[in-house]
């Protein structure tokens, strides 16, 4: 399906209300007088958060009538068509390169793994990535594990990406849009018995071997899925056959077992671990020997036998991230320099951090008349640990607290109502309220001693902003109001509102990245080292978006196509910026900082697929985004995408396909030359693939193809800059890829 506006799409299939004895009280009756009930006292509160975290569920899409922007991609071929096939492709190295498929979604590239997923310009947690319900907080400061990086894609059935602000029912913020990862087991388990399949994948360049296995046990009250993966990949080469560092080794495992006890009940434990190895990066100072996260959810499902009431769904997760970065296990470290008393000997330095990530949901479905109402509670709690330790004993001396133990916690009531105002009127509108608490449990620890530490990061905070990292909190408002209108004769109108509020994370409001200047050192060193520093602020602002969409698209036997435009007007746009003693900052020494500013962001997307014949398809896309910070005279935001698209001719057979794509990306020279995080201007591009499949028989299937035919020599815009190749300005997307694909389902 491509990524026009279309109506809601279920993820999931759409139980039917049974009739129900309206005379009892049940205790789902109790629960919808509690979330309904003008006055919400304490004691409610703390029954909906303990049961939020005692049962589960998944979020099921409920089958409404409002238009909204998403595309929806298939993945596993236990629910994969041809179209699907051809929109999807196997070499992608983690879930962000994966969401590059979509039309407006861009992405950063410093290594293999890693890519960090941008969306109408917007990235990082200016995204909501759910993890098959599951939020998943990265272990690197830097972020060499985003959340998406953590999806072993082949294992979720669906994946949707919901651009801007569709929903407020999966947390606060995500005014760049919300992606969301998930797997369908109980669907595939309507298939009695025991049934699955194994593939495995090979390139040329990068991906040596992906082999997964996938197989679900399933009997009449319940079912049992086993999932495990291997992944190796080898430094890939460019287009100019320079081979970039970005090998890495990736093991998934995961178990998932569900109980059914009736049609419309469903109560399912899954636990999941996500192994990375040996992972380079190009684009950082440092590699990663070792990245490991656990996944833990619970899931509860249900249909009550109340009027009131017509589902309800509920989750508890835990995902728990050990990462370690260091200069020196996969890479030569550098020296110290002449000035220094170690003079010539290897700077030794690594990185232990931890990211735990508990949270729960509670989501209700009623209909009131002619309003179908989601609403509900959510929980969600961070705590992130960083060290940068000096190891050139070989034991850890810790030089500063990078993430001095921050918690942020957020809990948010939200409501949304979809009512059909005619047959051809919608009306979309909701309101959410999230309570924000933040505390830095180690701020006030001295790390180090002298004369190369005995800080703390309050001290650094100080010395940056004026302030400490006390214990906060913040009460964020959004809401949204969306009309659709069916035109006839395929055509489709639509238009939004909404304001969100995003929450600084860990990074922007308390990393500290502290560095002392040692006497000796001359004074370009001590430029060097000051610059190296990176202090958050701990009281920046939330970021506050406004938004305005309007598109329109149209759908016949032979046409599809959409056309959207939107305009974001953001209050306190939170900006990592460079120490200029600007409003608020007490230095100028060139290091990386984070400051309020007021900001707008609009653009354009458009995408169509014609139908030549029964077999022949033409699709086609573009985006463009324009981001700029108003508040320093119309100064562009660092790392914006520029107009890129796609144009794919699909030929789809009774048993075989074959397709070719031409990916393209305009030259981005409007940057921001004040911003460290901007690598420069970047050229434009344009590359040709190539891809078939066929289908051996019931069991077997093939697929093949060829990544970047013209072996194009380019980079992505917000890619990072490669430190590792003083000939290679950023860190280059692949070379010429040719890739084959086995797979034999049972």
């Amino acid at each position: 399906m491509i990524s026009h506006t279309s109506v809601s799409i279920n993820l999931f299939e759409i139980l039917s209300v049974s009739p129900s004895n309206t005379n009892s009280y049940t205790w789902a009756d109790t629960l919808y007088d509690l979330l309904t009930g003008i006055n919400m006292g304490n004691k409610n509160l703390l029954f909906l958060l303990s049961l939020s975290l005692a049962v589960s569920s998944n979020v099921l899409a409920e089958e409404l009538d409002n238009i909204v922007i998403e595309d929806v991609l298939t993945i596993n071929p236990n629910s994969a068509d041809a179209n699907d096939i051809n929109r999807v492709s196997p070499t992608s190295s983690d879930g962000g390169d994966f969401l590059t498929q979509v039309n407006g979604v861009s992405m950063s590239r410093f290594g293999g793994r890693g890519l960090e997923p941008i969306v109408r310009g917007q990235s990082q947690t200016r995204l909501n990535i759910l993890l098959d319900g599951a939020y998943i907080h990265g272990g690197c400061p830097n972020r060499m594990d985003p959340p998406a990086s953590w999806a072993a894609l082949e294992t979720y059935e669906n994946v949707t990406v919901l651009k801007g602000v569709q929903t407020l029912a999966y947390g606060s913020g995500g005014s760049g849009g919300t992606v969301l990862f998930e797997r369908d087991t109980r669907d595939l388990a309507e298939d009695k018995g025991v049934h699955g399949r194994v593939s495995a994948t090979f390139t040329d360049n990068a991906i040596s071997h992906d082999l997964l296995a996938d197989v679900v046990a399933s009997g009449e009250k319940g079912y049992l899925r086993g999932i495990g993966e291997i992944k190796k990949a080898q430094n890939y080469e460019d287009g100019d056959g320079v081979e970039v560092r970005s090998s890495y080794d990736h093991k998934q495992a995961g178990i998932i077992a569900g109980f059914t006890p009736t049609e419309d009940r469903l109560f399912e434990f899954s636990f999941e671990r996500n192994s990375f190895s040996d992972a380079l990066y190009p684009g950082a100072g440092m590699d990663s020997p070792t990245e490991d996260a656990d996944i833990i959810r619970l899931r509860y499902e249900d249909k009550p036998a109340t009027d009131k009431i017509d589902s309800i769904k509920a989750e508890a997760y835990l995902s728990d991230v050990d990462h370690l970065m260091d200069n020196y296990s996969l890479r030569t470290p550098p020296t110290y320099m002449a000035w220094h008393p170690k003079a010539g000997q290897d700077m030794l330095r690594a990185t232990p951090t931890t990211s735990k990530t508990t949270g729960g949901r509670i989501i209700l479905n009623s209909t009131v008349g002619a309003s179908k109402w989601e609403y509900g509670v959510d929980l969600q709690r961070n705590t992130r640990n960083a060290s940068l330790n000096n190891m050139d004993s070989g034991t850890a001396a810790p030089i500063t607290l990078m993430w001095p133990d921050i918690t942020i916690q957020q809990l948010g009531l939200f409501a949304e109502s979809t009512r059909s105002l005619s047959k051809k009127d919608t009306l979309k509108y909701g309101l959410r309220v999230d309570q924000v608490d933040v505390s830095a449990g180690k701020a006030n620890d001295m790390i180090g001693s002298m004369p190369m530490g005995g800080h703390s990061a309050n001290q650094s905070y100080a010395e940056y902003y004026g302030s400490n990292a006390d214990d906060k909190d913040e009460t964020n408002i959004g809401g949204l109001l969306r009309y659709d209108k069916d035109m006839g004769n395929g055509i489709s109108l639509f238009t939004g509102l909404s304001r969100s509020v995003r929450t600084a994370d860990s990074t922007e409001r308390g990393i500290n990245k502290w560095s002392a200047v040692p006497g000796t050192a001359p004074v370009e060193a001590q430029e060097t080292i000051l610059a190296g520093r990176w202090i958050g602020n701990p009281d920046i602002k939330p970021e506050k978006h406004h938004q305005f969409d309007i598109g329109l698209s149209k759908t016949t036997d032979t046409l599809d196509f959409s056309a959207v435009a939107f305009y974001d007007k953001v209050d306190d746009y939170i900006l990592r910026d460079t120490a200029r003693g600007q409003d608020g900052i007490l230095k100028s020494d060139g290091a990386d900082i984070y400051r309020n500013v007021d900001a707008e962001l609009y653009g354009l997307e458009f995408e169509s697929k014609i139908k030549l014949s029964n077999r022949l398809d033409l699709s086609g896309s573009i985006a463009f985004v324009r981001a700029t910070n108003t508040t320093d005279d119309n100064r562009p935001i660092a790392q914006t995408p520029p107009i890129n698209g796609k144009l794919q001719l699909d030929y789809t057979g009774a048993k075989w396909g074959a397709g070719a794509r031409v990916n393209f990306a305009s030259r981005q020279d409007r940057i921001d030359v004040l911003s460290k995080q901007e690598v420069g201007e970047t050229a434009g591009y344009g590359t040709l693939d190539l891809y078939g499949n066929y289908k051996l028989n019931k069991t077997v299937s093939l697929r093949a193809g060829i990544d970047n035919v013209m072996d194009k020599t380019y980079a992505e815009h917000a890619s990072r800059s490669n430190i590792m190749d003083i000939n290679s300005i950023k860190v280059n997307e692949p070379g010429r890829t040719a890739w084959l694909k086995i797979t034999a389902e049972f």
